[in-house]
């Protein structure tokens, strides 16, 4: 495998998993300097691990997800992939972010109660018969 790719991989999973982190740390309510302090490292390295301007070490890694109670499995995961299926455009991206972090915070109760309140904005644009009308085939 090329270099260059190898070190693009692993800052781009650097910045999945800082992300992670902060999406994390952000749903506990808990500040950089409470976190930092339970995991036992600096308030500037817990900075640059959720920047993903450093990797963090396995060691880490466990004492993240032993004080987030969540796997190494969500640590890696790409929430953003999963939740949109069509691509953002340069207006759109801003809003893509906004809710792609929202997202992330919610319950699956909430979840549902958001797939609900999408689909009755998508039928009421389809029943005004708009330019915009789309079908709501899908099931909850």
């Amino acid at each position: 495998m090329n270099r260059e790719k190898t070190k693009s991989d692993k800052r781009q999973l650097d910045k999945v998993v800082g992300n992670n982190i902060r999406l994390e740390r952000e749903k506990r309510k808990l500040t950089r300097d409470e976190l930092a302090e339970l995991i036992d490292v600096t308030v500037s390295h817990l900075g640059l691990i959720e920047r993903g301007e450093r990797g963090a070490t396995p060691v880490t890694l466990g004492r993240l997800m032993s004080v987030f109670g969540v796997s190494l499995d969500s640590l890696l995961a790409e929430p953003t992939k999963a939740l949109f299926a069509r691509e953002s455009t340069p207006e759109s991206a801003p809003y893509f972010k906004k809710v792609s972090a929202l997202i992330t915070q919610l319950t699956e109760a909430e979840l549902e109660m958001l797939c609900y309140s999408i689909k009755g904005i998508l039928a009421t644009r389809t029943n005004a018969g708009g330019d915009d009308a789309r079908p709501t085939d899908f099931e909850i």
